[in-house]
């Protein structure tokens, strides 16, 4: 896709000012970095950063049968799920297939949807087809494009975030949901597990989304929180062992393989459950694990370090083929290449000597317990 076909969020113009390095998600043009990723994820770790996650899908859904749609949609227990809250859940193919990982926000009156970048269109037809095959009397509509999505990130979010905005956000628990109006604008403020750091997802018009991002990265003053790039939130994903859809999690993977069986509720009829119930009953052919990566050469000398990357090999010391690597990047908290996998059952113990065959170059690895960096409360 040419950039001129690019889809655009509502902020483009405000990353072009910024001078951000651009590229492209999900048909939409992207703010990759504006300093360097690993400065970014830097701060964001140490204090703060705010991310333009506007290419995010946002479907909503409602009428008298959304609950039944949602519940055969969606493998978490959404039936026992509160109002004003926000919850994790995956998507399943008819073979236990992971159509996407997904957020589910559930007002008094609605549901709202998150999907990943890649999948909007794809779940929205998916929901579309439900509704179509099964006869559920919703509505389902997709409010990506009337939206922005903004994510505040980072140990001192809440304090910050406190005093400049007219409402609180330190008060939100973990999956907590604010639903309310400022002046003309309705928004939807999220707590949520991003990556691994203290986290405020707001979704707001996109007439609203220019004032709100000068206000949070130049008027608040000494508040102000500096954005930061897509690279830098992948680095803190990878940091926090969290899966991406493309890279940990496709169609070709199902719940059991993918470890995210806590994302599965049995209790209730989704599309896919036989399929995944059955897959539960066996050992996984493959596990999902955390690599640290060393160079062999450690000289002064030494070029830039490997980093391994999606689709590079993994093998035994002894040279056989055991994986995969799904995700990598240099992590500036362990100074260190890191990356996430799917090995062979047996090589998947904590300790287990590895290699990751990265072009030419053959880098020792170790199996390393996830996450890599400590998950902040």
């Amino acid at each position: 896709m040419g950039k001129d076909q690019l889809l655009k969020t509502a902020l483009h113009n405000k990353h072009l000012a910024l001078e951000a390095k651009m590229g492209e998600e999900g048909g939409w043009s992207v703010p990759l970095s504006y300093r360097g990723a690993l400065e970014e994820a830097s701060e964001v770790r140490q204090r703060t950063g705010v991310f333009d996650l506007s290419h995010y899908g946002r479907i909503r859904i409602r009428g008298g049968g959304a609950l039944d749609l949602l519940e055969r949609a969606c493998t978490a227990d959404v039936a026992h799920q509160e109002d004003n809250t926000t919850l994790p859940t995956l998507l399943c193919a008819e073979d236990g297939g992971i159509i996407d990982s997904a957020r589910l926000i559930r007002l008094s009156d609605f549901w709202v949807l998150v999907t990943s970048p890649i999948n909007r269109q794809k779940v929205l037809e998916h929901l579309r087809s439900l509704v179509n095959g099964e006869g559920f009397g919703v509505k389902v509509d997709d409010q990506t494009p009337k939206t922005s999505m903004l994510a505040a990130v980072g140990p001192e979010t809440p304090e910050i975030l406190d005093s400049v905005l007219p409402f609180t956000v330190s008060d939100l628990s973990d999956g907590a949901v604010k639903f309310g109006s400022l002046m003309i604008a309705r928004y939807i403020a999220e707590r949520v597990s991003l990556t691994g750091q203290w986290c405020a997802v707001v979704t707001i018009p996109n007439l609203a989304a220019s004032q709100a991002w000068k206000f949070i990265t130049a008027a608040a003053g000494k508040a102000a929180i500096r954005p930061a790039g897509l690279a830098a939130l992948d680095v803190l994903r990878i940091e926090a062992g969290l899966p991406r859809y493309g890279h940990e999690i496709n169609e070709t993977v199902d719940p059991i393989t993918a470890a995210l069986e806590r994302y599965v509720d049995f209790g209730h009829d989704f599309l896919g459950c036989e399929s995944v119930k059955k897959l539960a009953q066996r050992p996984p052919p493959r596990k999902p694990v955390g690599l640290s990566v060393a160079e062999k050469d450690q000289s002064p000398k030494a070029s830039q370090p490997t980093i391994p990357r999606l689709g590079s090999t993994i093998l035994t010391t002894t040279g056989r083929e055991v994986g995969a690597i799904t995700s990598g990047t240099f992590s500036t908290a362990m100074n260190a290449p890191i990356a996430l996998g799917y090995v062979s059952p047996e090589s998947a113990e904590i300790g287990t000597e590895l290699i990751v065959k990265v072009d030419d170059h053959e880098l020792p690895a170790k199996v390393t317990p996830l996450p890599f960096v400590p998950v902040a409360q």
